[in-house]
């Protein structure tokens, strides 16, 4: 069975108002609400286009030939507008923006020319903004979202089968002397193309839902001032690294940090200073770690680390260069003077996982106190642990 375009027309009509009506469901509760609203606006510029098409009948064949394909062209660039703020945060290039604004004013002659050369001329000219889009999917492809592919792929598939219309327009311009009559090839290919682009819009609307999931998950398991682990999710960690520890015979090191006077930063250089000292401090660190040592706040300016296959001269040479690069971090106070902040270090080790996390915290807390007492600015190995306490 072979479709008439009008009603294909009123299919896409009907599923782009679901998208719309989904569109206005979840812009509200996404973190991603700028790149939301943005295809939203594609979304309505698309069933406005699709509208006018179909308006035909009663309204003069110009108007409807130039708004029906102006609007679709923009409707594109919306979704592409809306694609490049998601994936880089950013406007468009100019000369991609030039382009669109090229396109669309294109189609104002063509209501000049018969309907082969008009559907040749939009089926070269709308696939253009969705090309750019496939390009931004996959120069990001490795660092975007997943459930954002097949919208790239879904842009691929529309530029094909347009650019596909446009040729066979070409060849075969008798075909589409009438747009009204039932061709099965024109139905196949215009039903791929705005279905792809009607794909791609749940594509985006799941992708944006995959990125807010992923925020919430590291809000509730990373520290918002810092970057840092939560202590929970860290001692889950740290209880993987001992089991791992028992399978390879290997040590791991925990350090508790504690920063140095930290109450007098914020006595003397107020709050908004001592976060910024925590932030820096927190990066420092982190920059400096391996992919599988855990990084950690534990509570107002102490820190944890727990470092795998780690003795201890690794763990104390793992302190020696983070006390380098805080003496390096170039602080400087509200009145320009320079600022440094110091640490004392608590470590203790578990040999082959032999010993257990609260024993492993109770030590590091004893040594970080001798550290403190000790004169600050120093790191303090606990003593051997008993195996009876493991």
């Amino acid at each position: 069975m072979t479709l008439h375009p009008p009603t294909i027309l009123v299919m896409l009509l009907l599923g782009y108002a679901m998208l719309g009506l989904q569109l206005a469901m979840v812009r509200r509760r996404l973190l991603e609400e700028e790149a939301l609203r943005r295809w939203s606006w594609g979304n309505s510029l698309l069933m406005l286009g699709h509208l006018m098409l179909l308006a035909r009948v009663v309204v003069p064949l110009p108007v409807s030939v130039i708004a029906g394909n102006g609007l679709i062209l923009l409707g594109e660039c919306a979704y592409v507008t809306a694609l490049q703020h998601f994936i880089e945060d950013r406007p468009m290039p100019r000369w991609v923006r030039r382009l669109c604004l090229a396109c669309v004013l294109a189609m104002v002659p063509m209501a000049l020319f018969d309907t082969p050369t008009r559907v040749f001329i939009a089926s070269l000219l709308t696939p253009l903004p969705a090309l750019w889009g496939v390009w931004l999917v996959w120069r990001a492809r490795h660092r975007i979202e997943r459930s954002l592919w097949p919208v790239g792929a879904g842009m691929a598939l529309i530029a094909a089968a347009l650019l596909a219309r446009g040729a066979h327009a070409a060849l075969h311009p008798h075909y589409y002397a009438d747009p009204t009559l039932p061709h099965g090839l024109q139905a196949a290919l215009l039903v791929t193309s705005f279905v792809a682009l009607l794909g791609a819009g749940f594509g985006f609307v799941l992708a944006c839902t995959e990125r807010a999931t992923r925020s919430l998950e590291r809000l509730a398991s990373h520290d918002h001032l810092t970057g840092a682990l939560n202590r929970q999710p860290a001692e889950l960690m740290l209880d993987n690294a001992l089991q791992r520890a028992r399978r390879e015979r290997t040590t791991v090191a925990y350090v508790l940090l504690d920063l140095d006077r930290f109450k007098s930063v914020n006595d003397r250089h107020g709050h908004v200073f001592g976060d910024e000292v925590l932030r820096r401090f927190a990066h420092t660190v982190a920059a400096r770690l391996r992919a599988s040592d855990v990084f950690s706040r534990c509570g107002g300016e102490e820190f944890a680390l727990v470092l795998p296959d780690s003795d201890a001269a690794g763990a104390l040479g793992v302190l020696d260069e983070l006390r380098r690069a805080c003496a390096a971090m170039g602080l400087m106070t509200d009145d320009g003077r320079p600022f440094t902040i110091t640490f004392s270090a608590g470590v203790a080790l578990s040999p082959a996982g032999s010993v257990g996390a609260g024993t492993l915290y109770r030590e590091a807390d004893r040594a970080l106190y001798e550290a403190k007492h000790g004169g600050r600015d120093r790191a303090v190995l606990a003593q051997p642990v008993a195996a009876a306490s493991a």
